[in-house]
């Protein structure tokens, strides 16, 4: 992938996987299901998520649950899933929780203006003892009449010497495996492409490198996220293709169910009154924080992960509540907004 298209497995278990697990298909339905989303029979599979800490719902409309809702939209073949919200909300650790509580497969790549075609459906590439002349000769071809390799290696008879390697799409229709595009309205029409055609009721993947039309495994799931257009780098999805998904949009959990969050990923503890006076306070301070950015006075967004990181300094590093914040917060503000930020801060009653 490039710098800017990078792909990753979805839990802390991507060092132990090996080339053959990419080849691995999703299991089987177990019979049972979760919100109407099969669950699969597969639970041991290297893809499959290993989450380190409990998900926390929360209601997104009407007495439904994120989980619920983005359960039952996967469940739906007709419409591919899109989830909206700002950094840090959440967005991976729910398709995280869905994907390892129904034994689904999750591979995710990160979109940017610099991911291609080839990144995610494959390219032909030469074979390790091809001979150099051949594919360079192949190359000159491909350029100058803007073909692909595999059909220029075609064309002077050196097809033998180039072989096709599939990308990380490919082998996630192909294997049945949920494939997530995250930041998707990042990506330029190199990357998009592809995904017109699959998200599709019906879709199929058109590999142009090698004229093939890929029919998904019935277990394909293709989710997508994206953060709000006024994110740098971003722009508004085409209507056609947006009309394809179900849209969940999150909104950050309330102080109450962030406090859970952090007595579930940090050291401090419920029922210390130091540790949820701290908590306490913390998730008060996010929650002004984000009113501010939603109201436009702040340019920086509060993510959950800094809050957590705020409660690791404390809990694990044994730092001063106000010098944790000051150090996540104000590191990641803006010039315009580290001020404010920091007179936030400091106005807090920590003790």
């Amino acid at each position: 992938m490039t710098d800017s298209g990078t792909t990753s497995v979805a839990d802390e278990r991507a060092g132990d996987i090996a080339v053959a697990d990419l080849r691995r298909p999703a299991g089987g339905h177990s019979g049972e299901t979760f919100h109407e989303l099969s669950v699969l029979d597969d639970p041991d599979h290297p893809l499959v998520p290993d989450p380190d800490h409990a998900y926390i719902e929360r209601e997104v409309r009407n007495g439904w649950t994120d989980v619920e809702l983005a359960a039952r939209f996967l469940a739906d073949e007709d419409y591919a899933l899109l989830l909206t919200g700002e950094t840090g909300v959440g967005k991976d650790r729910l398709l995280a929780h869905l994907s390892a509580r129904t034994n689904r497969p999750l591979v995710r790549v990160n979109f940017g203006s610099g991911t291609t075609y080839a990144d995610l459906v494959g390219e032909y590439a030469p074979n390790s003892g091809a001979d150099e002349d051949r594919i360079a000769r192949v190359r000159r071809l491909a350029d100058e009449h803007d073909i692909g390799l595999g059909e220029a290696a075609e064309l002077v008879g050196a097809e033998h010497a180039f072989e096709f390697t599939p990308g990380i799409l490919y082998r996630a229709v192909e294997q049945g495996w949920t494939f997530v595009a995250d930041e998707l309205n990042a990506a330029g029409p190199a990357a998009t492409m592809p995904l017109h055609g699959l998200t599709e009721r019906n879709g199929q993947l058109a590999v142009t490198s090698t004229s093939e039309v890929l029919q998904p495994h019935p277990e394909f799931r293709f989710v997508a996220t994206m953060n709000p257009p006024r994110y740098a780098g971003t722009s508004p999805l085409n209507d056609a293709f947006r009309s394809r998904f179900w849209e969940l949009e999150l909104d950050y959990l309330s102080p109450t169910a962030e406090r859970r969050l952090l007595y579930e990923t940090t050291a401090l503890q419920r029922g210390v009154e130091h540790d949820e006076r701290v908590a306490e306070r913390l998730t008060e301070l996010a929650a002004s924080l984000r009113a501010s950015y939603r109201d436009r006075d702040l340019a920086t967004p509060t993510s959950h992960r800094t809050v957590i990181k705020i409660g690791r300094l404390v809990s694990e590093f044994d730092m001063a509540p106000i010098a944790a914040a000051k150090q996540v917060f104000e590191a990641r503000a803006t010039a315009e907004d580290r001020n404010a930020v920091s007179k936030a801060i400091e106005s807090t009653r920590w003790e």
